[in-house]
């Protein structure tokens, strides 16, 4: 990914934090249990989720400060059942835990010394290493993409351009597998090459083409210059980059 923040810039991951709070803040009891936009949950274990990953992600930063490789999770088991268990707890807790995360992240990012960041860290233990590097930009994708996962009053088209600048920059290389083509945001004035060469061109804007490229939408809004969509596998982050 081509990122011009340093590391443990945490202007964008703060803003959409904060997004993200507002939005859970205004849900009621009833709003959470409903489904999300994601299949089998509902807006509590997105919520639950985001708080989870707040939490781990700052024991990351933690031993990333200490020098250490820490894993997010003991194990993608226990992870889920995390999940189930903390989306059952009432309203209050839950948006307890979703800001408790956010401050908690951000701390633990500011005592992490500039020298530090050439380390990295794994999902799960004995996991694939990843750049510590990459921390702060993967938890700002968690919150704005799984905030518009909760179906609520956010959408893709309230991305900030420079998150979604951002998440086309990781998605392109992603999805390579898939390609080639190339894709073209019409609001960005950019365009990117996926799994190399030309191929076709498809085109619409940043937020629609993200909201396609991680899986999400039948990219309905786009539009390619050979008839027809090219067809995406699953989501799954390139290794030596990020982590989902």
């Amino acid at each position: 990914m081509n990122d011009a923040r340093e590391p443990g810039d945490l202007t964008g991951v703060t803003a959409s934090a904060a997004a993200l709070n507002r939005t859970v803040d205004a849900l009621s009891a009833d709003d959470l249990a409903a489904p999300s936009l994601l299949p089998g949950w509902t807006r509590a274990h997105v919520v639950a989720h985001l708080a989870l990953n707040g939490e781990a992600m700052a024991g990351v930063a933690d031993g990333v400060a200490r020098g250490e490789a820490v894993a997010m999770y003991g194990s993608d088991e226990q992870r889920d059942a995390d999940i189930i268990e903390l989306a059952e707890a009432d309203g209050a807790e839950l948006r307890d835990r979703l800001l408790a995360a956010t401050t908690a992240f951000a701390d633990a990012v500011e005592e992490v010394a500039d020298d530090r960041w050439g380390g990295g860290f794994s999902r799960t233990p004995g996991g694939v290493a990843w750049p510590a590097a990459t921390l702060v930009a993967t938890r700002r994708r968690e919150l704005e993409i799984h905030h518009v996962d909760l179906g609520a009053s956010y959408s893709q088209q309230d991305w900030p351009d420079d998150f979604v600048a951002e998440l086309l920059d990781v998605v392109s290389v992603d999805q390579a597998g898939a390609g080639p083509f190339r894709i073209r945001a019409t609001d960005l004035g950019r365009d990117w090459v996926v799994g190399g060469g030309d191929g076709p061109v498809v085109t619409g804007t940043g937020a629609d083409l993200g909201w396609w490229l991680t899986g999400r939408g039948d990219g309905d809004c786009l539009t390619s210059d050979n008839g027809a969509l090219p067809a995406l596998g699953p989501w799954r982050r390139a290794s030596g980059t990020t982590p989902a």
